[in-house]
């Protein structure tokens, strides 16, 4: 009898322990949402007048002004365009119920989005190798898996070395029922590099070397947080003279 009170009052603890733990954790949750609710409706104010600046400086180029500040004023406002739009997705990322996911065919996302990076690769002098594997179909938001793709390209070819080789490859774990993709470029100074911060927000290895590439160092952390939403994963590692993104997302048939 003593022990059945006893694992009963232990039930009417974690019961009551798991009560109170979901009330602390409220306002923290309450606070994410609106978080991440303000991040996507700033977002959408500052689209605006993104687009008026862009509109403004397109009539001055119809009209003659050709100069060095009006490009750089479209090239500013470009960069911000990206940022915003980047930030929205993040947060939406966020926000499972904004993704809905359904069965996609990985491998014609790959093959468009390789195909589209084509002409940037030979442009920038860079060795470029796909390996698709037809029919690998996971489970994700299609517009969504392709902005991770085309990160991981971006990516690439803009920290790939000079002269180096850009490589893609999809296909089936051999171990798992998982669908891999590797995305790898060269980088020789890769191997003294703390892999563990790459993901995070904001985040450059190399301020003074990376602000010359144009990002804001979102891309990576958006790319993890779709994956994640995706129920997969997105890891980084340098192997030889090469730095490797791999994505990992179960198979469907």
């Amino acid at each position: 009898m003593a022990l059945v009170l006893g694992i009963g009052a232990l039930i009417v603890f974690a019961l009551v322990l798991i009560l109170v733990s979901g009330k602390a954790i409220e306002p923290i949750t309450d606070t994410y949402h609106k978080q991440q609710e303000f991040i996507t409706n700033a977002g959408h104010e500052l689209k605006t007048p993104l687009a008026v600046i862009s509109a403004n400086t397109e009539m001055e180029e119809m009209l003659g002004n050709n100069s060095e500040w009006n490009q750089s004023t479209k090239e500013q406002v470009d960069k911000l365009t990206k940022l915003v739009n980047r930030l929205i997705s993040l947060a939406r990322a966020g926000e499972t119920g904004e993704l809905t996911l359904s069965k996609v065919d990985f491998s014609k996302i790959v093959e468009q989005s390789t195909q589209d990076f084509k002409s940037i690769m030979k442009k920038n002098d860079l060795a470029y190798q796909v390996s698709v594997r037809e029919g690998l179909n996971v489970i994700a938001e299609k517009h969504s898996l392709t902005e991770v793709v085309n990160i991981l390209l971006d990516n690439a070819q803009k920290y790939c070395d000079p002269h180096g080789k850009v490589r893609v490859e999809l296909t089936k774990g051999t171990w798992s029922k998982n669908v891999i993709l590797r995305v790898s470029n060269t980088y020789t100074e890769g191997k003294n590099i703390n892999y563990g911060h790459f993901f995070d927000r904001f985040y450059r290895e190399d301020e003074s070397h990376n602000s010359k590439k144009g990002g804001f160092g979102i891309g990576l952390a958006m790319a993890r947080e779709l994956i994640q939403v995706f129920k997969g994963k997105l890891s980084v590692s340098h192997k030889g003279e090469n730095i490797v993104f791999t994505v990992s997302l179960k198979s469907v048939k």
